[in-house]
């Protein structure tokens, strides 16, 4: 349920001194440097926090309402929404010292749409070193280790119906969803990846209906072996599992690399809120100024373990990456930029539906592949 949606929404209003906020909190929690940036500015921030998949349906639903915050910190796909209504960004708003992919992500249609905090946003291989001796490189080695687990512990886990998770079994094909402006679906890549990954379900290798929050119940519980999460995930496994907490590439498929998507989480500005009074445009240009300070972009390490936008910052960690941080690097140059335009949404839900039509055995590969290409297509021509 979305938070009795009308509640959520209602603090969106707020007094004329304040600016509103709006993110997931189930991600990152910004709480402390929230609170420095209130400390050191003075300008005090009215916050709502969603759960993840909350957020983008809160938003558009705020957009309807004509309640919008002032400012949200979103994944940048969320950019390519028009109907929220996000500010062009002033590129004298933009420091020299943002990583140039960062930036790029937070493009849409050639203007900034938001200002890059938080970079990568890849799905990794997390495992539990009390369980996996030596991670798998790849997915018939992965397999084999379940005959060595302990009664009662499951394998691997992923969030299967969520499609940002089978993207990386697509790019293992080398293909992508949505390349150059084109759908790109109904592919022999596509038609692969879909055999394969319905294969993995079919064979219990994972459970298909156990969802984001079942596989990291399971693992932070050392009850699964491995699990697929986000770098985002990172600093919430750390603390629960501690050295027991190992990352690994996503294993390889007959020798080919499996591709995730790489994206960044921007501060953006929905309701054309730069276009305020000059009082307000001040106190928000305040807040973008201040995350993008490197001590912001240090916090964003240090308190949530993500890696920042900052090209300095970047370059000390990779200087000194302890292993783990080593292997999130080495997977974000596997990653392939995560478009942000509007047709994304439509080609997600239409992933979406031509994988649960091929997992119920209602379609077989070739057919889900075309349906997904003809939805997709045929919503495309509807947009206004």
């Amino acid at each position: 349920m979305l938070c009795l949606l009308l509640n959520c929404l209602v603090v969106f209003q707020s007094k004329s001194q304040e600016l509103t906020l709006a993110y997931a909190l189930e991600n990152y929690n910004f709480q402390k440097i929230f609170d420095d940036f209130s400390e050191k500015t003075h300008v005090q921030l009215k916050i709502k926090n969603f759960k993840n998949n909350e957020l983008k349906s809160a938003l558009i639903q705020g957009a309807n309402m004509r309640q919008l915050p002032d400012i949200v910190i979103v994944p940048s796909d969320f950019v390519g929404l028009s109907e929220l209504g996000f500010s062009t960004i002033p590129e004298s708003w933009l420091v020299p010292e943002l990583s140039t992919e960062s930036l790029q992500s937070a493009k849409v249609a050639g203007d900034y749409k938001g200002i890059p905090i938080i970079f990568g946003n890849h799905l990794l291989l997390y495992y539990n070193k009390s369980l996996v001796q030596t991670p798998a490189t790849d997915w018939q080695t992965l397999i084999q280790q379940k005959q060595s687990l302990p009664e009662n512990t499951t394998l691997i886990g992923w969030n299967y119906y969520e499609m940002y998770w089978f993207i990386p079994f697509l790019g293992a094909f080398g293909e992508f969803p949505y390349v150059n402006g084109k759908v790109n679906l109904n592919t022999a890549g596509m038609k692969q990846a879909l055999s394969w990954y319905k294969q993995l379900a079919d064979d219990k290798i994972v459970d298909k209906l156990c969802d984001y929050e079942c596989n990291l119940n399971a693992f932070i519980s050392e009850q699964q072996a491995y699990t697929i999460n986000g770098s985002w995930a990172f600093n919430h496994f750390k603390e629960k599992l501690g050295d027991n907490l190992g990352i690994a590439m996503l294993p390889q498929y007959k020798g080919k690399q499996m591709r995730p998507y790489f994206s960044s989480h921007v501060i953006a500005f929905p309701n054309h809120s730069l276009e305020s009074s000059a009082e307000k445009k001040a106190k928000l240009k305040k807040f973008a100024e201040f995350f993008q300070q490197k001590r912001a972009q240090a916090a964003i390490w240090h308190q949530l373990k993500s890696l920042p936008t900052n090209k300095q910052i970047i370059a000390e960690l990779t200087n000194k990456a302890d292993p783990n941080l080593q292997v999130i690097f080495q997977q974000l140059a596997q990653s392939e930029p995560m478009p942000n335009e509007r047709n994304m949404a439509i080609i997600w839900e239409a992933m979406l539906k031509g994988v649960n039509r091929y997992s119920a055995d209602i379609f077989d590969n070739h057919k889900a592949a075309e349906y997904m290409q003809y939805i997709t297509e045929r919503s495309m021509q509807n947009e206004p």
